[in-house]
Parts: structure tokens; C-alpha cells; sequence
């Protein structure tokens, strides 16, 4: 029969911390569980029972503090060992913690050693049951702490943290040296990470999935996605061999990343030959809809010059339709192993309607996301069009940006004058 881990559930809202912590008792043997709070932990804590729960102080929506009275207060949860980690070695902190019925403490900064022996030694003698316990008076510095303990583990506990204070003083030059060694290891698997993570996720989204393995799901009042397709892909795919096959999707989607990358855009996903972007997420702004339009016209344009001018290269020419559309959308962190980060709604459906009913090479947008911009570009209405399942939607097509506000015979790179303009909205009272 295999030997069961103990699992410890580490709580603390600065991710780097977490991770560091979660790396170190897993090298120790132990499963590690995360949270960024104390509610976060709360909710674990009932539904995975932790053999341990090892918690910051401060913490935003519930503090350590709070998270360690609740605990002890909960039947099911009151035998679990309680470690409060805090940087503040005041009396009232300390005994803040104690009436909250913490079972042990650590103070920053501490060393790899005493972690681990505080860990095991409440892990091998747990604290005593709750209803063993009575309150006591305790009066120090004036003040007057009711403890709910017996003699004996009041004064393991003050005993504990004074050792904590000592070992502090003598050891600081230790832990420096330990501390930066930590922090080169933490950086080096931080870099090895991050290149593969951050070139899927945006930053403020892996560094959530790094620290505490999901991502909340937010709703957006305000995203403008971007659906692109290849016409005639399918009549093209039989004369490519697969390996020229994944070359020429790499050839266009490079080159569609770097597009979006420049105008704030973040890409969602490919599904075969067909590429998704949004604007206003993760972080919310203004301007997604005029930035969603300016990287498709970079993105028409590449295509349409790259058709011109290289008609005998191996790499096969690939007309683009390119649908966008403006609105609500839910955007969430799915899977356990293989972590995708997507977007659902109503506004992602009619975005890819929208490409199905484009032209080659061309931009079709819907009449929300018209409305957005028709100060910046030349649109041409489309009218009324018959789609599936979502019925007549009016269409436009987008042109060029607007003679007054283009820096080139193309309409492709805005002057001064739309710069200034586009500052002007960035600056508007119309994120969400």
C-alpha cells in the first residue's frame, strides 16, 4: 500500500512567495494545495482537508487572522494544525494569533529548517482537541488576552516564538545567503516557465495560473474579438505536405501575433486554419474596437502584398476573410493539465458569422462595432445579411482609415491627427 503525503495547504497573495514556498515542500515530500486568501482557503480547506494549513497574515478579503478563527471554530476543520506566517513580532500581533487559535508561528524571514520542523512537528504531535481546551487569561503589556488553550501549549507557543525571534538574530547572515540562492533558483524556473507560459497566456493571467494553478473567470461588458480564415484553405491542404503545412499556417500567424501584439491585442487561439483575437482583455480599455480594426488592416494588407509579390514562392498564397464584432463576452482559464485560456458568448458567435460572411482579403464588422469606429475609418454598409442562427445582422465593410487621419496613400498608418484622437478615447470614461 503506498504511503499517503501529508498535504499542506499554503495561503499567501503574493504569487513569487507561494511559488517558492510550493517548490520547497515538494522537494520535502509533501503534497502542496494553494490559495490567494483567506475565503480562497476557507473553501479548499472544507472540500480537500488539508493535513495542514500554513497561512500569511495579511491578506486581502479574509485575513490570516480570520482564516484561523473560522477554521478553529468549524468542527470539521478544528483539528487541522494552524501555522500563522507574519513579518510583525509585536505582542499584539502575536497574541492577536493565539486568541485566533493559531498552533504555531513563523516569523519573516525564516530559514528552510525551521519551516520544515515546526511542519513536522505539529504534523507528529497535532495540538489537542478543542473541547480539551479552556479559556485562559493571559495580561501582558497592560492588556488582557482570553486564549482558548491549557497551560502547557500557551507556553509551547510563546516559547516557539521567542525561538523564532532568537533564531532571526543569529542567523540573518545565513539567511541572506540562503535567500539569494533561493531567488536564483526561483528566477531560473521562473525563466524556464515563463517562456513557454507567457508566450500562451498574458502575463497577469499565467502568473495566477503559476502561483495558484486557475484563473478566476471574469465578464467583460466590453471586448471586441477577431475571427480570420483562410478562403479556399480546404482545396489547398491536399497538395501540401503536413510539414509544409504547419510552415505556411507558421508563416501567416507569425506575422498575425506580431499585428496584434502592437495594437493591444492578445491572440485566444488557432483552430486549424482559423485565428481568434480579442481587445479589452485582460485589462479593460477604451480603444479595443479601433485597435481590433488597425491590426486588421495590417493584417489584410501583409496578405494581399504577400499574394502580389510572391506568387511563385512554395510558401502558397492564402486569401484571408477577417469578422469582428464588439460586446459582452465571460473570458476564464479551462483544464487541469493542458490549461487553455478562452472566451464564451454571444459576441464570439457573431464575430465568427461575421468572417463566414466577409469577402476575400476583406473586413467585415457588425454595426456595434461600426458605431465604435466610423469617426476613424471608411466603412461601406452591407445591409441586412442572412446569417445562421443568429438572423439579419447589418454588415460593413471596413476600407481604409479616413483620408484626415491616415499618414499614407493606403489608409494604413494614422497621423498625428488620429493620434491625438485615439489618445482623446483612451482617455474617455468608457472602459468596463
Amino acid at each position: 500500500m503506498l504511503e499517503t503525503k501529508p498535504r499542506i495547504l499554503v495561503v499567501d497573495d503574493h504569487p513569487a512567495l507561494v511559488t517558492l514556498t510550493r517548490h520547497k515542500l515538494i522537494q520535502k515530500g509533501y503534497e502542496v494545495l494553494t490559495a490567494q486568501n483567506g475565503q480562497d482557503a476557507l473553501e479548499l480547506a472544507r472540500t480537500e482537508y488539508p493535513d495542514l494549513i500554513l497561512s500569511d497574515v495579511d491578506m486581502p478579503v479574509m485575513n490570516g487572522f480570520e482564516l484561523c478563527e473560522r477554521i478553529k471554530k468549524d468542527s470539521r476543520l478544528n483539528k487541522i494544525p494552524f501555522i500563522l506566517v507574519t513579518s510583525m513580532v509585536t505582542t499584539e500581533y502575536i497574541m492577536k494569533g493565539i486568541e485566533a487559535g493559531t498552533d504555531n508561528y513563523l516569523t519573516k524571514p525564516y530559514d528552510d529548517d525551521t519551516l520544515y520542523s515546526k511542519i513536522e512537528e505539529l504534523l507528529v504531535n497535532p495540538p489537542p482537541p478543542i473541547n480539551s481546551l479552556k479559556t485562559v487569561e493571559v495580561k501582558i503589556e497592560g492588556k488582557k488576552y482570553e486564549v482558548l488553550a491549557d497551560y502547557s501549549h500557551l507556553v509551547n507557543l510563546l516559547i516557539s516564538t521567542y525561538k523564532n525571534t532568537l533564531a532571526q538574530n543569529n542567523q540573518l547572515s545565513r539567511m541572506q545567503s540562503g535567500l539569494n540562492a533561493a531567488n536564483k533558483e526561483l528566477e531560473l524556473t521562473k525563466q524556464e516557465h515563463e517562456e513557454l507560459i507567457h508566450n500562451i497566456f498574458p502575463e497577469k493571467i499565467a502568473e495566477s495560473l503559476l502561483a495558484y494553478g486557475t484563473v478566476t473567470p471574469e465578464r467583460y461588458k466590453d471586448a471586441t474579438i477577431m475571427f480570420t480564415d483562410f478562403s479556399g484553405f480546404t482545396k489547398v491542404v491536399p497538395q501540401l505536405s503536413p510539414e509544409k503545412l504547419i510552415e505556411s499556417l507558421s508563416f501567416y500567424f507569425d506575422q498575425f501575433d506580431d499585428f496584434a501584439a502592437q495594437h493591444n491585442l492578445i491572440k485566444i487561439k488557432t483552430i486549424g486554419d482559423s485565428y481568434m483575437a480579442a481587445g479589452g482583455l485582460p485589462e479593460r480599455n477604451s480603444t479595443h474596437p479601433v485597435d481590433t480594426i488597425l491590426a486588421a488592416l495590417k493584417i489584410t494588407d501583409f496578405v494581399k502584398n504577400f499574394g502580389e509579390k510572391n506568387k511563385n514562392n512554395e510558401t502558397p498564397y492564402l486569401p484571408i476573410r477577417i469578422g469582428i464584432h464588439t460586446g459582452k463576452a465571460v473570458v476564464g482559464v479551462i483544464g487541469k493539465k493542458r490549461f487553455a485560456y478562452d472566451i464564451w458568448g454571444e459576441t464570439v458567435n457573431l464575430a465568427a458569422r461575421l468572417e463566414e460572411h466577409s469577402d476575400q482579403n476583406a473586413i467585415n464588422i457588425s454595426e456595434v462595432t461600426y458605431e465604435r469606429v466610423k469617426d476613424f475609418f471608411e466603412c461601406e454598409s452591407r445591409g441586412d445579411i442572412d446569417t445562421k442562427y443568429t438572423g439579419r445582422v447589418p454588415m460593413y465593410f471596413v476600407k481604409r482609415i479616413k483620408s484626415e487621419f491616415s499618414e499614407d496613400d493606403e489608409g494604413l498608418f494614422p497621423n498625428r491627427l488620429f493620434i491625438r484622437e485615439y489618445n482623446s478615447l483612451l482617455r474617455s470614461n468608457g472602459q468596463s
